[in-house]
């Protein structure tokens, strides 16, 4: 009797931490269906691209505007580009006061739902971002962690001084965001 009371608290344990895992991933799970964008380089971003990469063009003007949807498009096509970087879905959702982002990220296995909020200010001609907040799967990441992604940021857009556009002009409004500026 014994024997078979142990094979039973086993099966119980067992399926107490089966219940455990599936109520983990489920609490985890990305938020339900998100709206897929196609991987595309947003046009304006595409003559400017080509244009830097022809040469030549030193001292003309240019003006991007980018919708919510085109940015979601452009980061998109961009992460297709890179599939090392553990980031799907993205969606963006530009207003006066920055721009959001959201989408599916991958850490440690699990599929879990990232999002977070930047402000964009322009500073001597180079964007300036401020990570507002980020979270995962709903839980805002502790300071510390964030404070480490804003050096990281911080440290890409750096290089920013070095790039061959100069950045005169960054409007963001509802729905879009516009840049002007010339290619040194």
């Amino acid at each position: 009797m014994k024997t078979m009371l142990d094979r039973l608290n086993i099966w119980f344990a067992l399926l107490l931490l089966l219940a455990n895992g599936a109520a983990w991933v489920q609490a985890l799970a990305p938020e339900g269906p998100a709206a897929v964008v196609q991987p595309r380089l947003e046009p304006g971003l595409a003559d400017l691209r080509q244009r830097l990469m022809d040469g030549g063009h030193g001292g003309e003007p240019f003006s991007v505007e980018v919708t919510d949807r085109e940015a979601a498009e452009t980061i998109a096509w961009y992460l297709e580009r890179h599939p090392r970087i553990p980031f799907a879905r993205p969606q963006v959702t530009i207003t006066p006061q920055g721009i959001a982002a959201r989408g599916v990220a991958e850490i440690a296995g699990l599929r879990v739902s990232l999002s977070g909020q930047a402000r964009v200010v322009l500073r001597d001609g180079v964007p300036e971002v401020t990570l507002m907040r980020l979270d995962v799967a709903g839980l805002v990441l502790p300071s510390f962690v964030q404070e480490r992604i804003q050096a990281e940021i911080d440290a890409q857009f750096a290089l920013a001084q070095d790039l061959t556009v100069v950045i005169e002009e960054l409007t963001l409004s509802d729905g879009t965001a516009v840049v002007r500026g010339y290619v040194r």
